[in-house]
C-alpha cells in the first residue's frame, strides 16, 4: 500500500526565493525563470493567433535581424537543433512566409529569405517583443539598461564558443 503525505490548510507555503538573491549561483536557473516569463506569454500568442511555433519565431526573427541566410547558420546562431529548424524552414516556405533558392556559390546549400508576407509576420513578433522588452527593462535606470544590454551581449557573444555538452 502506498502512503501518501496529507497535506492540512494549515501548511505554511515555502518562500519563493531560498537561495541569496546576491549570490552568483543558480544564474541558470534564474535565467531560465525569467526566459519563461519573457517568452511564454509571446510564444501561446503567436502559437494561438497565428499557428507559429517557437522555431518558426525564432526563424523569422533570425532572418529579418540578423546575417544569417541559411538554416545552417540560424543552427549555429540560436543553438536550436537542426531538425526544428529545418521542419520550421519547411513551414514557413509553406505558408509563403519565406522562400528558398540555391546559393550560387554552393549549388548543396540553399538561401532564405523572406517574403513581403513574412515581413509582415516579423512586424507582428517584434511589436510582441517590444512589449516584453519593456516589461523586461521597467525596473532598469537608463545607466542600467546600457549596462544590462552590454553585459548581455557580451555574454551572448561568448556563449558562442561553448562547448555543446
Amino acid at each position: 500500500m502506498r502512503h501518501t503525505k496529507r497535506t492540512t490548510g494549515n501548511t505554511p507555503k515555502r518562500p519563493a526565493l531560498q537561495f541569496d538573491p546576491n549570490s552568483l549561483l543558480w544564474i541558470g536557473l534564474r535565467l531560465t525563470v525569467l526566459s519563461t516569463r519573457y517568452m511564454s506569454p509571446v510564444n501561446a500568442l503567436l502559437e494561438h493567433d497565428r499557428g507559429l511555433s517557437r522555431d518558426d519565431v525564432t526563424v523569422t526573427v533570425c532572418l529579418s535581424i540578423t546575417n544569417a541566410t541559411s538554416a545552417q547558420e540560424i543552427v549555429r546562431y540560436t543553438g536550436r537543433p537542426k531538425n526544428s529548424v529545418s521542419r520550421s524552414v519547411t513551414s514557413l516556405e509553406e505558408r509563403g512566409f519565406l522562400r528558398r533558392y540555391s546559393d550560387a556559390r554552393d549549388r548543396r546549400s540553399s538561401k532564405l529569405s523572406l517574403t513581403a508576407r513574412g515581413q509582415r509576420l516579423f512586424d507582428l513578433i517584434a511589436a510582441c517583443f517590444v512589449e516584453r522588452d519593456g516589461l523586461l527593462l521597467d525596473p532598469l535606470s537608463q545607466q542600467e539598461r546600457r549596462d544590462f544590454n552590454r553585459l548581455l551581449n557580451k555574454i551572448a557573444t561568448s556563449s558562442a564558443k561553448w562547448p555543446e555538452r
